[in-house]
């Protein structure tokens, strides 16, 4: 004859907590795991991220006021704080100057997607193909030097 087991009210308690807690456990761990493949699978925006140069703050200056009508163009057109006929592709677009080195800047490119947020809206615009057309005139004559790459984010961190 086999013997009953009998919990008590207190052992019951301990009981129902460890599996609880042990499912919790393996909850985050397939959940932790999920995120990492999410992480490490490039499903974030499209990042480009460009050095620039120049060889005299004159031309720096030169680019800035380049850039600027494009910077208003993308900001109205293509940003989520835009018009509301803005195609929301570009998440980012950003111009910094080097704290370092006053010749040095970074332009800061972050896009939905690589095909249609920056290759058919952003670099097929006419605002875009005129300032890269006055920029490409500038590399040619030696005032800037251009150095660039491109990203696809992870989950991991914020912007």
């Amino acid at each position: 004859m086999s013997k009953a087991i009998v919990l008590t009210p207190n052992k019951i308690i301990l009981l129902v907590a460890t599996s609880i807690l042990a499912g919790l456990s393996i909850c985050r761990w397939r959940s932790a795991t999920k995120h990492e493949e999410r992480c490490f699978s490039g499903v974030g925006a499209f990042v480009l991220l460009v050095n620039m140069k120049f060889s005299s703050l004159s031309y720096r200056d030169t680019f800035l006021d380049l850039i600027k009508p494009l910077c208003n163009y993308v900001i109205a057109n293509e940003s989520p704080v835009g018009s509301r006929r803005s195609t929301m592709t570009t998440l980012s677009y950003q111009v910094a100057i080097s704290d370092k080195n006053p010749l040095v800047v970074l332009l800061l490119e972050r896009y939905s997607d690589k095909d249609n947020g920056y290759l058919n809206v952003h670099k097929s615009g006419g605002e875009f193909l005129k300032f890269r057309e006055q920029l490409k005139g500038m590399q040619d004559r030696g005032e800037v030097q251009i150095e660039g790459e491109s990203y696809l984010e992870t989950t991991l961190g914020f912007v």
